[in-house]
């Protein structure tokens, strides 16, 4: 066990190095690429809605990069908290704009049922974006074509405490038995590309916002990913 937590301990030094030097290579070859978003925008009167919804989801998805390379960067400094009450809906349905072409192409239908009168919850909005992002993700990767999603959020009493709940169900390819234990893990995947750290780093945020994460999953039939947010803060 102690070889084990060694060797995981050595994995992340090695990480974080590969990390601190391939963080500034990142932005270069990203400036790029948003210098010709923006210079295909001029040019979005002669483009169809779908095209032109298709490059505002680049460009979201570029601004995330970046905020989550000023997040990295970041790390090392002595935090000064942004915690802030904002709105569960709101930030799902940021979450939605940046999916929505990604689900279109893999042909997976996107449904929110957003309870309208839940209370904020205090949290970082860019880091709650990123959990979102990143379960649905997952989601999105575990479907197949014809695939659909489900997002919700609700209020829910619990041993007479207020909660608000967010949850993804998809009906994609389930978890097995022999991973249930292994997907909170640092480098765990099944998937043949990735690093496996995405519902890892999931975890570590929320924990961060008093929050939990939890999941149920049937292998073949699909998998419901739940937070419990405590709305104390």
């Amino acid at each position: 066990m102690i070889k084990e937590e060694k060797i995981q301990e050595n994995k992340l030094h090695i990480l974080g190095r590969l990390s601190a030097g391939l963080i500034h290579e990142i932005r270069n070859p990203l400036s790029v690429i948003n210098l010709n978003l923006d210079y295909i925008k001029i040019y979005k009167d002669e483009l169809n809605p779908e095209m032109n919804e298709c490059i505002n989801a680049c460009l979201e998805s570029s601004e995330r990069i970046n905020q989550l390379i000023e997040n990295f960067l970041d790390f090392s400094k002595k935090n000064h908290s942004t915690d802030e009450y904002a709105s569960i809906n709101v930030v799902t349905e940021k979450a939605v704009e940046i999916m929505l072409a990604t689900c279109r192409k893999s042909n997976i239908e996107l449904q929110t049922i957003l309870q309208e009168d839940i209370p904020k919850v205090k949290f970082q909005t860019l880091k709650m974006l990123q959990v979102f992002l990143n379960l649905m993700t997952n989601a999105v990767e575990a479907s197949l074509s014809g695939g659909k999603i489900i997002l919700r959020s609700y209020k829910k009493e619990v041993k007479n405490d207020s909660f608000v709940f967010w949850e993804i169900v998809d009906n994609g390819t389930g978890i097995e038995d022999d991973d249930r234990e292994k997907i909170f893990t640092d480098f765990y995947t099944n998937k043949e590309t990735g690093i496996g750290i995405g519902l890892s780093v999931c975890k570590m945020l929320l924990d961060e916002h008093n929050a939990e994460l939890e999941f149920e999953s049937e292998f073949g039939k699909g998998s419901r990913f739940i937070i419990k947010f405590n709305i104390g803060g």
